[in-house]
């Protein structure tokens, strides 16, 4: 993949950042059937989230990077609540502003699995969550566990493509993904929600 392929330059936007190549499942053992993720543009993966009423992102244990942990805290600063897996919460604690949850990902799986779970923050459940930055393998088997037992909506910002979500990027190397990041954000209000 060379960044004449992921990179298109436009007249009236510099750059557009494309993330529906090579959408194919990163592990060959995740095939999951006939229904597979839509692989769509960051802008695309921006507005869904900006729409939705109960929006959650989940994030795990490869945000420490510098540059991937800001993406997360600008998210955060817009107004989504934040569930932090694994060892994610120890690069978030330091930020007071944003509304992060330390969660086991097994049970919130099991929790958002239930319609009548009061959510986090006691305020209903969740109507799109999206994830990135957990481990490839972990995650897709709690993204086909909401896939085939919840009806909410999934999507996936991640630098993997993962077939089980409704939505996803394609497989992309960490400059595209960190852009593409960027792309969502712009997509979001710039006003953070009351929580």
């Amino acid at each position: 993949m060379t960044k004449k392929e992921d990179v298109k330059t436009t007249r009236h936007t510099g750059k557009t950042i494309d993330t529906t190549r090579h959408a194919t499942p990163f592990d060959t053992g995740n095939i999951p059937g006939p229904k597979t993720a839509r692989a769509v543009m960051p802008a695309v993966s921006g507005k869904i989230l900006a729409r939705a009423q109960r929006p959650l992102l989940i994030v795990g244990s490869q945000i420490h990077d510098k540059e991937i942990l800001e993406r997360v805290v600008t998210i955060g600063r817009r107004g989504i609540q934040i569930a932090a897996a694994g060892n994610a919460y120890k690069s978030l604690t330091d930020q007071k502003e944003l509304d992060v949850h330390q969660v086991n990902m097994h049970a919130l799986a099991a929790y958002l699995c239930d319609p009548s779970w009061h959510g986090l923050d006691k305020k209903g459940n969740y109507d799109l969550v999206a994830f990135f930055g957990i481990t490839y393998y972990y995650a897709s088997q709690i993204i086909a566990t909401l896939k085939n037992f919840s009806k909410i909506k999934v999507i996936s910002i991640d630098k993997y493509y993962h077939p089980n979500a409704n939505i996803s990027f394609g497989n992309l190397k960490n400059d595209i993904f960190t852009a593409a990041l960027d792309e969502v954000i712009a997509q979001l209000p710039k006003v953070k929600k009351n929580f």
